[in-house]
């Protein structure tokens, strides 16, 4: 057994003091390795980096000798000793979901960033002792030990995939089937205590009633709200989730929350026991490979509004907003064109957390273009099957066929053979859908997904003036007194003319133009008209000519047809469970 401590006793410092202890050894050596990466954030992050003040001795106090292998490895020479004591300090002071964070406020922290895994040992049972910073309390998913400020984990993949929150958090809780839902809130805002809850128990009751229980003991919400930052980060019997302080009110922000919420519990069981088989057991010091991340976060970004709306906790009118919202967005990245989305999940690990201002022309996001796809896939089995199955179908066979002990989803051809068996083969067709859409770049067809629910897609644009299709650059500048070009598309006029991310555009036709007056002075044009830019390259002073070009279209309405027929009324009806 490998135990570890944990103290806090000066949160200004931003150090978690941390013990590393075990026995039973026949080796010369131990290596003590801290992970470059955390479960769910698919980069390396290089954790060993905020190390420092290690020090070995024996357990009974005489110091062992140790020096660094590798840029994460910590040998301790234990010779005859058999057993080893490892202390060192983690400079925690960067507050995110999937990093760690301590100050005179609360200390929390992810396993992965702070506690070194002894190599050889990590299959093992795992216990911790939390000493918490005076007047603090703890919370976490992790298995309460035998002893106050104890706990214990069967092995380190269960220790580092519970976060803890230390501090003088507000706890709230709920529970659902008799099962204790906690809900631990650090910081204040314009939160409404009552609703949380409420809308909470809402969510898990509705994603309890998709998969057919809950498969978890207990579950810990760890809230934190900040100023600006965001994000959310899964495990298995407890989240992490940062929304800005001020996200409750009003309603339209409200749905940050509800959506950030509904979208990490959906992951307990989509992709913390349903997983593909390259992610588990973890290579916690290199990349993880696996083409299948679009099933994983794409399949959870389909569902969480989805499954709010069958919640009653967004209106199916809205949720069509922020779906037409989703196809915008997608149409109008020229990499939808050049990434497939087995390539974008592969890739991951090099692009998704390291986008810059070409990322839109060479890539997708395999949450965005994965929960379009999965739309797709939904509204094609619905119509192959007549209505008898559905997507919701294929997830609940996958993870009744994939359990959490077992090898999880082939990478290849697992989910090809999944979806067969729910829809049937069907001559091929959705092999042919999977290669064209999954593995291959082929444009979605909205029309026809759409239709099996009775929608249709009114596509128009937002600053049409007089029914005229807008003047287009395709490029994009940072609003305020400057232009400052920051992205560029690829598909567009100003691409082909030459002009540059970070250029800075002073004027149009020799008539000084701003951030904010750029929109204004284009609606003056019109599609065909040559304009002359000039503009700071660097220190540079240069003009280009530019023809400006018919504007994609920008804005979609998804509306009922007029004449929806019986078999649309009810798949339409099943879908948002209205």
């Amino acid at each position: 057994m490998v135990h570890y401590t944990i103290a806090m006793p000066e949160p200004h410092s931003h150090l978690f003091h941390v013990t590393v202890e075990a026995d039973g050894f026949a080796t010369p050596y131990v290596d003590l390795i801290l992970p470059g990466w955390t479960p769910g954030s698919y980069l390396i992050r290089e954790f060993a980096r905020h190390v420092e003040q290690f020090q070995a001795d024996d357990g009974s106090g005489a110091p062992l000798e140790w020096r660094k292998v590798a840029k994460d490895t910590w040998r301790v020479l234990i010779g005859a000793a058999g057993r080893f004591t490892a202390r060192y300090h983690v400079y925690a002071n960067e507050l995110t979901v999937r990093t760690s964070h301590l100050d005179g406020s609360h200390g929390y922290f992810n396993g992965a960033n702070v506690f070194m895994y002894v190599d050889g040992r990590s299959a093992e049972p795992q216990t911790l002792t939390i000493t918490p910073f005076d007047g603090w309390h703890i919370s976490t998913g992790l298995r309460p030990g035998d002893t106050a400020h104890s706990f214990v984990a069967a092995d380190y993949d269960e220790l580092v995939d519970c976060p803890v929150e230390c501090g003088t958090q507000r706890v709230l809780e709920f529970a659902v089937d008799g099962i204790p839902h906690y809900l631990a809130i650090w910081g204040y805002g314009n939160e409404d205590e009552a609703r949380l809850i409420a809308d909470t128990r809402r969510i898990v009751e509705v994603q309890r009633d998709f998969f057919g229980g809950l498969p978890y003991d207990s579950y810990t919400f760890i809230l934190h709200l900040t100023d600006g930052r965001g994000g959310g980060l899964e495990h298995r019997n407890s989240v992490t989730n940062a929304v800005d302080r001020w996200t409750f009110r009003p309603e339209r922000s409200y749905e940050r929350y509800l959506g950030l919420t509904s979208h990490e519990l959906f992951h307990v069981w989509n992709v913390k026991r349903l997983r593909p088989e390259t992610l588990g057991p973890f290579n916690y010091r290199a990349e993880n490979y696996t083409r299948l991340l679009w099933v994983m976060e794409g399949v959870t970004s389909y569902y969480d509004d989805l499954l709010l709306v069958r919640a009653g906790l967004l209106s199916p009118e809205r949720f069509m907003q922020k779906l037409a919202d989703e196809i915008v967005s997608l149409q109008s990245q020229p990499g939808r064109h050049r990434q497939s989305l087995e390539q974008s999940s592969f890739d991951a690990w090099i692009k998704f957390y390291r986008p810059d201002e070409n990322s839109a022309n060479t890539s997708i996001s395999y949450y965005l273009k994965g929960s379009l796809v999965c739309l797709m896939l939904d509204m094609a089995i619905r119509k192959h099957s007549d209505g008898e199955r559905s997507l919701d179908d294929l997830l609940r066979y996958l993870f009744n066929q994939y359990p959490f002990a077992g090898s999880g989803i082939p990478e290849d051809g697992g989910m090809l053979a999944a979806i067969e068996a729910i829809a049937g083969e069907r001559n091929g067709f959705f092999r042919a859908f999977y290669e064209r859409h999954i593995a291959g770049t082929a444009e979605l067809d909205y029309a026809e997904a759409l239709a099996v629910v009775g929608l249709e897609a009114h596509w128009s644009h937002r600053d049409a003036q007089g029914g005229a299709t807008p003047a287009w650059t395709g490029l994009t500048v940072k609003g305020g007194d400057r232009a400052i070009v920051s992205h560029v598309r690829s598909d567009g006029p100003a691409y082909r003319a030459g002009i540059y991310p970070d250029d800075e555009l002073l004027a149009i036709d020799g008539w000084r133009v701003s951030g904010k007056k750029l929109d204004q002075r284009l609606a003056e044009h019109s599609v065909g008209d040559q304009v002359r830019l000039t503009l700071f390259r660097g220190d540079q002073l240069i003009e280009i000519s530019l023809t400006l070009a018919e504007a994609p279209p920008d804005k979609l309405e998804l509306v009922p047809m007029s004449a929806m027929n019986p078999e649309q009324q009810e798949a339409y009806r099943d879908w948002l469970g209205r």
